[in-house]
């Protein structure tokens, strides 16, 4: 009987092991593994070389930037799924089936839209404003330190500055997103520990004023990430939790570098250097000191109670609260506006949708305050470019572009072809409102339908950037 388990030695010549495999035909005349270079007469046309040199020494043009650029020429169209919403007012929205809590901040948002013509200008200011992170005498100063210093010492402390005094003014907004990730966890761990994670959790101070941390961080770092850490390592837990840690471990990083000693330690650092005390004098940390309790750091953290109201209307559709068939147009909202807050996009984006004594209408703009130079350059001519979309209900929608600087303008507006009888009112108007705001109209062109659609159709410096930023990570 053969030995089919081949319990002892096999007799030599009877191992089936050793019978060869007929060779296979159609292999090909490519050399795939050539042992000597040398003695290759032909080309090899092998895959795994990592291609050819044409191939190597070409550009990579899936670049992230370049995946910016066609994300933002494909982006939804935010004022269309905006008019489609607020056109429609909470019609569309509730259809009776939505929650009473859901139903109340859409009912906010939409009085919150509501205005008379007397009040869009202060609070197109007032967005504006909130949209810039950086403002007032102080950020003021240290853009002309930038602009003339040549010290990369200099530009570097002023830039870790900034970021300090980012994270102190956004302190209780990032404590609130602590709070809210290490709660997230309780989903995924079991009963005893979600009880000691609920116990350490109320030792947080939430009212804990911006740039007063070190409670906060003791307690963060010295109790509840170690806790974290042993119950991951006695439950091997490589899940959504250790996902969230690594999140709560950058908020924890941010929150400890809002420290307001921190900031003044940093401002000691540039009162050291020769280009920082030209435009800021003798100024002592207890002075700037003195200086930073006046500073209002709800608004340089950008609050603003229309954002909130904008952005809890944003949570509820996005969430399913306006009923699940518009989620999707929530998304592609949140979407669109995320995407114009990249950091590729070098322009002030502002969009509101307004009702003006009756009448609906949502506007979207990009502004570049910087058309000829930037911020940063001394002696720069500054010229101003603004792209606006703004669609008005029962009349359509309106593009407008407009480049301005020492008082002069050049203006193009694209009306919708259906008001083309009434294009000499038009044009009459505009001249009047820039006369009296004291501007000259170098160039004034109308034209019924058409123009750009994307701001990247409108502003070169967004490709531009192609230059410094085109590579893949």
């Amino acid at each position: 009987m053969a030995d089919i388990l081949k319990v002892t030695t096999p007799l030599s010549g009877y191992d089936n092991s050793t019978i060869k495999n007929n060779p296979q035909a159609g292999q090909g005349i490519q050399i795939q593994n050539p042992i000597d270079p040398s003695k290759v007469t032909r080309a090899d046309n092998r895959s795994d070389s990592g291609g050819n040199g044409d191939q190597q020494l070409a550009f990579q043009y899936g670049s992230n930037f370049g995946s910016f650029l066609n994300q933002i020429k494909n982006i939804p169209d935010l004022t269309k799924i905006m008019t489609d919403i607020f056109f429609q007012s909470e019609e569309m929205l509730t259809g009776g089936v939505m929650g009473e809590e859901a139903a109340q901040k859409i009912a906010a948002f939409f009085e919150a839209a509501q205005m008379q013509g007397e009040e869009i200008l202060p609070f197109i200011k007032e967005q504006a404003e909130s949209a810039v992170r950086f403002n007032g005498g102080i950020f003021d100063q240290l853009r002309h330190v930038m602009a003339e210093t040549t010290s990369v010492d200099l530009k570097a402390e002023i830039l870790n500055f900034i970021r300090k005094f980012n994270d102190m003014s956004s302190g209780k907004h990032i404590l609130h997103d602590i709070f809210n990730t290490v709660k997230d966890m309780e989903a995924y761990v079991f009963r005893q520990t979600r009880e000691q994670i609920e116990a350490l959790l109320k030792e947080l101070d939430l009212s804990a004023p911006e740039g007063q941390t070190s409670e906060n961080s003791v307690l963060l770092k010295e109790k509840i990430l170690p806790f974290l850490g042993r119950y991951i390592a006695m439950n091997h837990d490589m899940g959504t939790i250790r996902d969230k840690i690594s999140l709560l471990t950058v908020l924890i990083a941010r929150y400890e570098n809002g420290d307001r000693e921190g900031v003044l330690q940093s401002f000691s650092k540039l009162a050291g250097y020769q280009g920082f005390r030209k435009f800021f004098g003798a100024m002592t940390t207890e002075q700037f000191g003195e200086l930073l309790d006046q500073v209002d750091l709800e608004q340089a953290a950008g609050k603003n109670q229309w954002a909130d109201k904008f952005i809890d209307f944003l949570k509820t559709g996005v969430s399913g609260g306006t009923g699940l068939e518009n989620k999707q147009m929530f998304q592609n909202m949140l979407q669109s506006l995320v995407l114009n807050e990249s950091v590729y996009m070098p322009l002030l984006h502002l969009a509101f949708p307004l009702e003006i004594d009756g009448r609906k209408l949502f506007s979207e703009m990009w502004i570049d305050p910087d058309e000829e130079g930037s911020s940063t350059q001394a002696g720069a001519k500054h010229t101003t470019r603004i792209f606006v979309k703004f669609d008005i209900r029962e009349l359509g929608q309106f593009k407008l572009l407009l480049l301005y600087g020492d008082n002069a303008a050049s203006l193009q507006l694209f009306y919708p072809e259906k008001m083309q009888k009434s294009e000499g009112n038009i044009y009459k108007e505009i001249k009047n409102i820039l006369e009296r705001y004291h501007f000259r109209a170098d160039s004034l062109y109308l034209q019924a339908g058409g123009g750009p659609s994307s701001p990247v159709e409108v502003f070169p410096k967004i490709h531009e950037r192609k230059n410094s930023v085109d590579v893949r990570i």
